[in-house]
This record gives C-alpha cells, sequence and structure tokens, in this order.
C-alpha cells in the first residue's frame, strides 16, 4: 500500500511540475514581431529609386613596356600622382643600345655600297641588277637601324595621362615582358559609379523620363554630386538579372574620389503613361507575398497591432513598386518589411526606420 500511495504521490508532483512548466513556456512563446508598416497610397508618375554603387576611374589603363628587358628604375608608388609624360620606371639600356650600335655599323656600310654603285650605274659599269641589290640590302638595314632606335626609345616607359598610380605590379631589377602590367594607372577627378539595375526597370526605360540623379559615397554622406547616364550592359546578369549601369559624375574639388569607394546613386524618374495609371495603388514589392492561394498582403489593425491577410490582384511592376488592381484601398495600414515572418492574427510592434 505505501509503495501505491508513494506512486500516486510522485506521478501528482510530475503533474503538477510538468502543468507549471506547459504554462511557462506558453508564457514565453508569445512573442511580438518587429514589423515596417506602410500607409497605402495612390500612386504618382514620380518614382525614387536608390541604388548600391561602386565607383570607377573614368579612364583606368595597365601601362606594360612595349620591349622585354629588366627594370632598371621604377620611379613611382602606389596612391602616387603622375601628370602625362612623367616617366613611369626604365629598363637597362646596354643591350638596346648595342643593338642600335650595330645597326648603325650596317646601315652606314650598305649606304657607302648603295653611293657607289649609283655611280657605276651612272657610267655603265655595272648592270641595273647589282645596282636595285644595294638598294635593298639598304632598305633593309635601314628598317633595322629604326627598329633598333623604336627599342631603345621604348625602355622608358610614360605616363599616357594625368592621373593616380592604382596598382604597382613589378618591381626593379625584375625581367618582364612585354605583355606584362607595370602598374595600373587611372584618372582622378571625374568619375563613374557603377549599380547594378534590375531587369524590370530597363524594360520600361522607354517610358522614363530621367528628372534628377545624383551619387552620395559612403566616405562622404555630405555631398551629392550631380550623375548623368553614360552606359549600359546589354545583356543582363544570368544569376541576378540585373543590368550593370554606369552614371558619370565629378566631385568637388575639396573631395577626393577613389575608384572602389562605395556609395549609393539616388535617382528621380518620371513614367511617361497613360493618366488611368496614375493614381492606382501601389505598394513596394517586399510588402507582397505569395501562396497557392494567391498574392496577398498583411494589413494592420492599429488599434489591436494584429495582422489579418488580405488576398489582393497585382498589376504591372517598375523598380521596387507594384500596382494593385484589387483588395486594398488608400489609406490602409499593411505591412512593408518583415511580411514573409507573420501569421493570421499575429500581434505585431511598429518598426522604426
Amino acid at each position: 500500500m505505501n509503495s501505491i500511495k508513494n506512486m500516486l504521490l510522485s506521478t501528482a508532483i510530475i503533474g503538477v511540475l510538468f502543468g507549471c512548466g506547459t504554462e511557462e513556456v506558453a508564457e514565453q512563446v508569445e512573442v511580438i514581431r518587429p514589423a515596417k508598416l506602410i500607409e497605402v497610397k495612390a500612386s504618382s508618375n514620380i518614382k525614387h529609386f536608390s541604388f548600391p554603387a561602386v565607383v570607377e576611374a573614368l579612364h583606368s589603363k595597365e601601362l606594360n613596356f612595349q620591349v622585354s628587358g629588366q627594370i632598371e628604375v621604377l620611379k613611382v608608388r602606389a596612391g602616387q600622382e603622375v601628370k602625362q609624360g612623367d616617366v613611369i620606371a626604365t629598363l637597362v639600356k646596354r643591350n638596346f643600345k648595342n643593338k642600335v650600335q650595330t645597326a648603325q655599323t650596317q646601315f652606314d656600310a650598305a649606304k657607302r655600297d648603295f653611293e657607289r654603285a649609283k655611280r657605276l650605274l651612272k657610267d655603265k659599269v655595272i648592270a641595273r641588277n647589282d645596282y636595285e641589290q644595294r638598294l635593298t640590302e639598304l632598305n633593309i638595314v635601314t628598317a633595322q637601324l629604326d627598329s633598333a632606335r623604336k627599342d631603345l626609345e621604348d625602355t622608358v616607359l610614360l605616363s599616357p595621362f594625368d592621373g593616380v598610380v592604382a596598382l604597382k605590379h613589378a618591381k626593379e631589377l625584375q625581367t618582364v615582358t612585354p605583355s606584362q602590367a607595370i602598374i595600373t594607372l587611372q584618372t582622378e577627378g571625374a568619375a563613374e559609379a557603377l549599380v547594378k539595375i534590375p531587369a524590370s526597370l530597363i524594360s520600361h526605360s522607354k517610358k522614363i523620363e530621367p528628372i534628377k540623379t545624383v551619387v552620395i559615397v559612403d566616405a562622404a554622406t555630405q555631398y551629392e554630386m550631380a550623375a548623368e547616364f553614360v552606359e549600359a550592359s546589354a545583356i543582363a546578369d544570368e544569376k541576378s538579372q540585373t543590368f550593370d549601369v554606369k552614371f558619370g559624375f565629378t566631385p568637388p574639388e575639396d573631395l577626393r574620389i577613389l575608384p572602389g569607394m562605395t556609395g549609393i546613386v539616388k535617382s528621380s524618374l518620371k513614367l511617361i503613361t497613360d493618366a488611368s495609371v496614375v493614381g492606382q495603388i501601389a505598394v513596394p514589392l517586399s510588402a507582397v507575398l505569395s501562396d497557392s492561394d494567391g498574392q496577398f498582403v498583411w494589413a494592420v489593425n492599429i488599434e489591436s497591432m494584429t495582422v489579418t491577410r488580405k488576398n489582393i490582384e497585382v498589376g504591372t511592376s517598375i523598380g521596387q513598386t507594384l500596382t494593385i488592381e484589387s483588395g486594398l484601398v488608400e489609406g490602409e495600414t499593411i505591412v512593408g518589411a518583415g511580411a514573409s515572418y507573420l501569421n493570421e492574427g499575429m500581434k505585431i510592434r511598429r518598426l522604426e526606420n
């Protein structure tokens, strides 16, 4: 009997303990999700976009010698500013000078033979074939002398434009070939911002009129630098379905912008479209979800701060915005970001910017 009583008592105690634990767990799992809320508004034909950007030099060139040889002097360092015509590096010239001297000697001899042959031909002492042979020999050694002189000139590497040394690829006493880069030279001042534009925006480019575009670099966010479209790639990235687009800009004189710096390109665009489109409901792409029952958003009850599913029908998309054909009315509040983590009736709290 005592053992049965002890067993019943233990079971009761365990039941009490597990019952309390269940209530505690139930209280702990009630989570109020943070979410960014937006008020549904009618669309405008003025759209604002912001894209991550990387700064590129307006001109960038790898400099290399036109001849092989050993670097005697490399005059520049990474980050150094140079002017057009400045000496970047030189090769050891001894072998090149010897080739010029040898070619000069051969040229002098061929020149004398040709002049002698010309006099003899005039006096009709030699045949024209002998004269033409001397002329051919002179032309050959002349070309060889010109080539040797050019090779000697090419032992000096000059800067083709004003710029800054971005990278050094070689060092003194290193033997290099004509295809081997010595430095990478980039322009300063005017630059380009490279961004990746989604295909959905590119496909509407003929219906878009740029209003204002600026570049803001992360290192100097107080500057908004006016930018203009330069070029766009004609082939999309297979994975991201984006196109590379470049915008040109010129930093102020007191701001040094270097290639590789990051920032954003902000652009205001006017949509050239039918008047009936203006005034439609528009929401961010991040607010729209989809499942087997269709596309929907999470509508928010501001008083209880709970969410309810609302099925919608979407229209066209441009960039990061979708027009809504039905399911929403202007003035409603919906979840604009964080919607994928919500469930019907879940409580949320406003996530401030």
